[in-house]
């Protein structure tokens, strides 16, 4: 599970910004071991590598500059401050603070050239903290601060016709099964 989450975190980010043929070759071994195992994310995730990478301007155009569907997740849940003076009351302050303290709880500090709501941050977090024994606070990540972004972020995707869907797709599972073996624990 882990090292799905780190690859998902890797081919989410910019292609210029990561050793592509790496992150493919990690994405075929993954996709090879989930299929010994009878698990249908092998099938989606070979989907998603046949079209991976993108071109920078594709990438740029869906997830950077003016983005069509942002990679933060707070940027799906609340409205975008007009003033400067409401950027610093809005709700999505206290969404990434919430982040944070979650990070620092598991004594995690994350790259401060990124905000905590950043998609690949948090996949990082989800991969770091998935054999922790604090459940609680990491299954109340997933349910409240993740799981609701991430359903907006695929809706968006989906309306695009972008074929990052099947990497949402990939995650989707891939957190249902972290919170089923969650609730085994419980």
């Amino acid at each position: 599970m882990k090292e799905l989450y780190l690859l998902l975190s890797e081919l989410f980010c910019n292609p210029e910004e990561v050793a592509v043929e790496d992150v493919k070759k990690k994405g075929y071994l993954l996709a090879t071991y989930l299929y010994t195992l009878g698990n249908e994310l092998s099938e989606k995730l070979l989907d998603f590598l046949t079209f991976y990478p993108p071109s920078a301007e594709e990438y740029i155009d869906l997830f950077e500059l003016s983005p069509k569907c942002p990679l933060y997740l707070g940027a799906h849940l609340f409205e975008e401050p007009n003033t400067c003076a409401q950027a610093g009351v809005s709700d999505r302050n206290d969404y990434m603070i919430d982040l944070l303290g979650a990070y620092k709880y598991f004594g995690l500090k994350p790259d401060s050239k990124e905000l905590p709501d950043f998609l690949p941050m948090v996949l990082e977090f989800l991969a770091l903290t998935a054999d922790r024994k604090e459940d609680q606070v990491r299954g109340r990540c997933i349910q409240e601060y993740i799981l609701p972004a991430l359903e907006r972020m695929r809706e968006r995707l989906q309306e695009l016709g972008s074929y990052y869907i099947l990497l949402f797709d990939v995650l989707a599972e891939l957190l249902k099964l972290d919170i089923q073996k969650e609730e085994v624990k419980k």
